[in-house]
């Protein structure tokens, strides 16, 4: 189950099981954050990543844990663009 808003800012697998939070009533997955032109720092964040079902959240960890986010295809676009 890919999701667009992880694929695009976070990179590798989820850093720990899901957690419910009880101030937002959502379940929330984190990943490490990915350099991207958006994020200009040197330094990476966590991103939490919020769902609404706790079969959502199952769904996308077990997912990007067996296809953990590389950022190959990114830079396969821009060696293309750059060609």
């Amino acid at each position: 189950m890919k999701n667009n808003y992880i694929e695009a800012t976070c990179i590798g697998r989820p850093l720990d099981l899901p957690t419910w939070n009880e101030a937002t009533e959502l379940w929330e997955l984190f990943f490490e954050e990915s350099s991207t032109d958006y994020h200009p720092y040197n330094t990476r964040d966590i991103i939490s990543v919020s769902f609404e079902s706790a079969r959502e959240v199952t769904d996308a960890y077990n997912y990007y844990n067996q296809n953990p986010i590389t950022g190959e295809e990114e830079n396969e676009e821009t060696t293309q663009q750059n060609s």
